[in-house]
């Protein structure tokens, strides 16, 4: 090679380089910061933790009060709120 191809490939390869230089000074500033950020911790809970309200057990409480109804299956049986007298036959 020529010595003027050689300089010019060698001041591409200290761009290059200065490049990289900056790009990891970057990184390890970012990662500085990401580790020293402590993650922000929430005070609702999980939402596996959630109770699913149940639409029986409100009409129960609703109903403790009144005079119990039969069951249309079991006349000898108080309503439970099955939802069985409800029910199209699937």
């Amino acid at each position: 090679m020529s010595d003027l191809s050689q300089k010019n490939s060698q001041r591409d390869l200290a761009a290059i380089f200065a490049a990289l230089e900056k790009m990891n000074h970057r990184l390890d500033k970012l990662e500085g910061k990401a580790a020293s950020t402590p993650p922000a911790a929430s005070n609702t809970p999980h939402p596996s933790t959630d109770k699913f309200s149940v639409a029986e057990a409100i009409a129960d409480s609703i109903f403790a009060s009144m005079k119990e109804k039969a069951c249309q299956f079991e006349p000898d049986k108080p309503c439970d709120h099955c939802s069985m007298c409800n029910s199209r036959g699937f």
